[in-house]
C-alpha cells in the first residue's frame, strides 16, 4: 500500500529558520477533516479505522511522512523531508536527503534540502494550517480566508475540468507560490525561497491536498455502513481511491487549455465589443453585471450592499461574524448564504476599476479566468459558448478599463430603466 520507504523530518535547530522557543512549536499533529465528527458521528470504530489507513498511508504526523505508491509526486515524494527512512521502526537507519537542480542558465547543483514539511512550516503553516486546512493562527484575520488545500480546489488554474474538477499543473502552483495572488495576503514567494525550495514547498502543497482528498473519501465510502468494533477498510479499494486521487493530479499537465485562436489586437474596436458583452447587450446575454455590476465596481445586485459586507466581515472579532450577520433582515441574510464560495466563506467580485488580479495580470490569465471560470467561486466557465475572438475582446476590454473608466460612464444593469438624464445623452 505504501512505498518502501517513509520520509522523516527531525524538527530542530539544525533544520528549520528561526529555531527559538518562540519559533519552534514543536512537533504537529494533523488536523482531522470536519467530516470525521459529522458524516461519522457516533461511529467510533469507524473513525479509528479511518484514523490508522490515513496513518498507514500517510504517516501520523508530518514528522514521519509516509508516502502511498502512485501519488506521481516527483522522485516518489523524496523531496517532502529532510531525512529519508529505510524500513520500519523508530531505529531504522536514515539518510540524509539531498536535492539536485541545474536552472535555466545554471550549471546543475547539489544541495542538501531543507524539505516540503520544514519550508511549509516556515513559510505557510501560519496561514494554511498543519493540514492546509486553511486555518492557521491567523487566518481568522485575513481576507480572503487562506486556501484549504483539502478538496483539491483551487481557484487560478490553466487546465479543463476532468472528473468536475480542473486540478491545477505545477507551473500554477509555482506561479501562485513565485508571485503571490494580488489584493489578497498570499505573498511573492520568489525573493524568499530558491528555485528548489519552491520546487519542495509545491510538492509538500500536493502532498498535502493529496491526503486531504483520501480522507474525506474514505470517510465518505464508509459513512453509509454501521459501526463495527473490528471494522476495516478493504485494501483493494483504498488503493483504489488513492490512484483516483492521484490520477487526477497526474493528468493535470495533459489538460492545459489553450486558447484556440491568437490574441485579438487591443484595439479601440476590440475594447468596445468587449464592453458590449460585458454589459450583456449582445446575443450571448453574459450576465458579467449581475456580480461586477454595471460599472465594474464589483458591486452587483447578485451581492449583498457592499456595506452590510464590510460590516460583517471586518468590523470586530473575525468569531462574532455570525452575530453581526444575525441582525440583518432575512433577504439579506439569503442573499448572503447564496453568495458563498465552495469553502463557505463570502464572495466578493473583483472590483474590475483597479486593475488588480488576483490570478495573474497577463492576458491569458484573465483569458483562463473568462473561458474556464475561477474554481470554487461561482465565476462561470463561458467557453465554448462565446467563441475565443469574443473572449480576447472581453480581455482587452478588462486591461483597458483601469485606465479609462468613462468606458462605463452611464452603463446601467440591463432591465434598468433609462432615466431621462441618460435618455438625452
Amino acid at each position: 500500500m505504501t512505498s518502501r520507504f517513509r520520509l522523516v523530518l527531525v524538527a530542530g535547530c539544525v533544520t528549520l529558520a528561526g529555531c527559538g522557543d518562540n519559533f519552534n512549536a514543536g512537533p504537529l499533529k494533523y488536523v482531522e477533516s470536519e467530516l470525521m465528527t459529522s458524516d461519522l458521528k457516533d461511529k467510533p470504530a469507524l473513525q479509528q479505522a479511518v484514523r490508522e489507513t490515513m496513518a498507514q498511508l500517510f504517516g501520523a504526523d508530518p514528522q514521519h511522512i509516509r508516502v502511498p505508491a502512485g501519488t506521481g509526486l516527483p522522485g516518489g515524494g523524496v523531496y517532502l523531508g529532510n531525512y529519508i527512512q529505510i524500513g520500519e521502526g523508530e531505529n531504522a537507519p536514515r539518510k540524509t536527503a539531498w536535492i539536485e537542480f541545474g536552472g535555466t542558465n545554471r550549471a546543475p547543483y547539489t544541495e542538501r534540502q531543507a524539505g516540503g514539511y520544514s519550508l511549509y512550516r516556515t513559510h505557510c503553516l501560519h496561514c494554511h494550517g498543519v493540514s492546509g486546512a486553511g486555518d492557521g493562527p491567523t487566518a481568522s484575520f485575513l481576507y480572503p480566508r487562506p486556501r484549504d488545500y483539502r478538496k483539491g480546489l483551487f481557484k487560478f488554474t490553466s487546465t479543463l475540468a476532468q472528473n468536475g474538477i480542473a486540478k491545477p499543473t505545477r507551473d500554477d502552483l509555482r506561479k501562485t507560490i513565485r508571485q503571490g495572488l494580488h489584493g489578497t495576503s498570499m505573498p511573492a514567494f520568489e525573493p524568499l525561497m530558491t528555485e528548489p525550495e519552491i520546487e519542495q514547498v509545491i510538492d509538500y502543497v500536493v502532498f498535502l491536498s493529496i491526503r486531504g482528498e483520501v480522507e474525506r473519501g474514505l470517510i465518505t465510502e464508509v459513512a453509509p455502513f454501521a459501526d463495527e468494533k473490528t471494522a476495516t477498510l478493504p485494501e483493494d479499494e483504498v488503493k483504489g481511491l488513492v490512484a483516483k486521487v492521484a490520477g487526477n493530479w497526474k493528468t493535470a499537465e495533459s489538460l492545459v487549455f489553450h486558447p484556440p485562436v491568437p490574441r485579438v489586437e487591443p484595439t479601440r474596436a476590440s475594447v468596445l465589443r468587449g464592453r458590449e458583452l460585458f454589459l450583456g447587450k449582445t446575443t450571448h446575454k453574459l450576465e458579467c453585471t449581475g456580480c461586477h455590476g454595471a460599472r465594474a465596481y464589483g458591486d452587483g445586485p447578485s451581492l449583498v450592499d457592499q456595506d452590510v459586507f464590510n460590516d460583517v466581515v471586518f468590523h470586530g472579532d473575525p468569531s462574532t461574524e455570525a452575530e453581526r450577520l444575525a441582525k440583518y433582515p432575512d433577504p439579506v441574510r439569503e442573499l448572503w448564504s447564496k453568495s458563498l464560495d465552495e469553502w463557505g466563506r463570502p464572495l466578493r467580485p473583483a472590483n474590475l476599476n483597479r486593475g488588480v488580479y488576483k490570478g495573474g495580470r497577463r492576458p491569458i490569465d484573465i483569458f483562463w479566468r473568462i473561458s474556464k471560470g475561477i474554481n470554487g467561486a461561482k465565476m462561470p466557465a463561458h467557453y465554448p459558448a462565446v467563441d475565443g475572438e469574443k473572449i480576447w475582446d472581453i480581455v482587452n476590454f478588462v486591461l483597458a478599463l483601469p485606465t479609462e473608466p468613462a468606458l462605463l460612464d452611464g452603463a446601467r444593469l440591463p432591465g434598468a430603466p433609462v432615466t431621462p438624464a441618460v435618455a438625452n445623452r
